[in-house]
């Protein structure tokens, strides 16, 4: 089986249609918990709510009890994991797994072959061009707010920091795609400052926009 380490700690790869996944077991002991996977299991029966399918789940695996179930996360999972842990080495454990998933989605994105796709032309007027910057300018600033709140809400000790912490992770993917798509389509329109000040600020905000981690990898 391969394993991969963090600090002193060797973590068995569970592979799940191509995606790397950890027990809580092993996860539990490189994060520092003396109880291994118990500390694991009580973050998330805690925020369950905060987990989807495709970051945790439980599968059939031999044990020294036999097979039992055994409660498994992808590396989003274990990101998560590590935002709410609060041993000494929750902080590294984030970058870590971080960087196996960049690695990750940049693998995968390189083995796929891309797909022919039927293309569909649409004619549309230019302020409806314009909306889908508008609704880009939309999700930008909810990030900055998220962005914002999120260590006042931790330092409060509210469980909703985890919450935007996870929610600005997922926006700041979702600009870097939508940016990475729309600029070319924009690429031409110019805005009056002052008649359209609206629409002016979202097409320059979107243009000067930067993708950033998994933004600037996700194939489109």
């Amino acid at each position: 089986m391969t394993t991969l380490s963090f600090q002193n700690t060797s973590l068995s790869v569970i592979n799940q249609n191509n995606q790397i996944w950890f027990s809580a077991l092993d996860i539990g002991k490189a994060l520092g918990y003396s109880n291994g996977d118990i500390g694991v299991k009580n973050i998330y029966n805690r925020h369950q709510d905060e987990f989807t399918p495709c970051m945790t789940a439980l599968m059939d695996m031999q044990t020294n009890g036999g097979i039992q179930k055994v409660r498994i996360f992808s590396l989003r999972g274990c990101h998560l994991i590590g935002m709410l842990s609060h041993t000494k080495v929750a902080k590294d454990f984030r970058k870590w797994v971080l960087d196996i998933l960049d690695k990750e989605v940049l693998q995968n994105s390189q083995q796929i072959a891309p797909l022919v796709e039927p293309k569909i032309a649409m004619e549309l007027t230019k302020k409806e061009w314009l909306r889908f910057a508008s609704m880009w300018f939309a999700l930008y600033n909810s990030l900055e707010v998220l962005a914002t709140l999120e260590k006042p809400l931790r330092a409060i000790g509210s469980p909703f920091g985890a919450t935007a912490y996870t929610h600005a992770t997922e926006y700041q993917t979702t600009l870097g795609v939508m940016k990475r798509m729309l600029e070319p389509m924009l690429a031409d329109f110019e805005v009056d400052p002052f008649e359209d000040a609206h629409y002016y600020k979202a097409l320059k905000t979107l243009r000067a926009y930067q993708p950033k981690g998994l933004g600037e990898l996700v194939r489109i």
